[in-house]
Formats: structure tokens, C-alpha cells, sequence
């Protein structure tokens, strides 16, 4: 499994004093609960050490971020300076379900890449995902 991380940036000025704040971000560590995307621009204001409750923060919120060099599958969710957090999660459960599957195939089957048959690796994905939500077969 691939590392995941992202650059933030955010520029803006307040009482005519500019601001560069910039970070790499772990997308790895929990950032968030799964109901609930990170708040970016927190983590970059904790990195620069400005209080969330300042007007300094209200300024720095009313700015969009820009996210670039996107590594992992996080590159499959970052587009023309935008981040989509679900999509990201959404491709992170499918790489870690993939690797499960390959696991499952070298060690059952002696198969090294269970993705060269489709149709063995759909039956295998929808086994492993009908065992991980508890769900018997025929009973969708």
C-alpha cells in the first residue's frame, strides 16, 4: 500500500500583514471520524500556531485552499487545485479491499495477480465485502 499525503496551501493578508501557510498532510493519520471530512484549514492554522478563535481564523477560513502533489490514492482525488475528501476515502477502502484480495488469492489460490481474471476478482471482492458487512448470500 502506497503512502498518502497531500500539499495544502493557503496565501491572504489581514490588517496588512501577509500570510503564506503550506503543508504537506499524512492523509494516513487520522484526520477525521468516517462521518466527517478533516477541517483543512484548521490543520494549517495549527501549523502556523494561529488561534481558532481569532479573527485571524475567520480570515484565513474565508479563503479556499489549494491542494497539489498529491501522493497515493489520493492522487485519483485531487483536480485543478481541488481536494475531494470522499472520494479519496472511497479509493483508499477499495486499495485496502484490493490488497485483502491479492493476499487472499497468493496465499489461497497461488494467484499473484488476481486482477488478470476479472471475474475471479469481482467474485472475491463481493465475498470479502458480503463477509465484512455480515450479509448471507441471497439475502441482499
Amino acid at each position: 500500500m502506497s503512502h498518502n499525503s497531500i500539499r495544502a496551501r493557503l496565501a491572504f493578508s489581514f490588517k496588512a500583514e501577509h500570510y503564506d501557510l503550506d503543508s504537506v498532510i499524512d492523509l494516513d493519520q487520522p484526520l477525521a471520524n468516517a462521518d466527517t471530512a478533516p477541517d483543512f484549514h484548521l490543520l494549517l492554522a495549527k501549523t502556523r500556531g494561529i488561534d481558532p478563535y481569532s479573527y485571524l481564523y475567520e480570515v484565513l477560513e474565508s479563503h479556499d485552499i489549494e491542494f497539489s502533489e498529491p501522493t497515493g490514492v489520493a492522487a485519483l482525488a485531487c483536480r485543478d487545485g481541488q481536494f475531494d475528501w470522499w472520494q479519496y476515502t472511497r479509493h483508499k477502502r477499495e486499495d485496502l479491499e484490493l490488497l485483502v484480495i491479492r493476499e487472499i488469492a497468493q496465499r489461497i489460490l497461488g494467484l499473484t495477480d488476481p486482477a488478470s481474471n476479472p471475474q475471479l476478482l469481482d467474485a472475491l471482492l463481493a465475498a470479502y465485502r458480503a463477509g465484512k458487512a455480515g450479509t448471507e448470500p441471497g439475502r441482499d
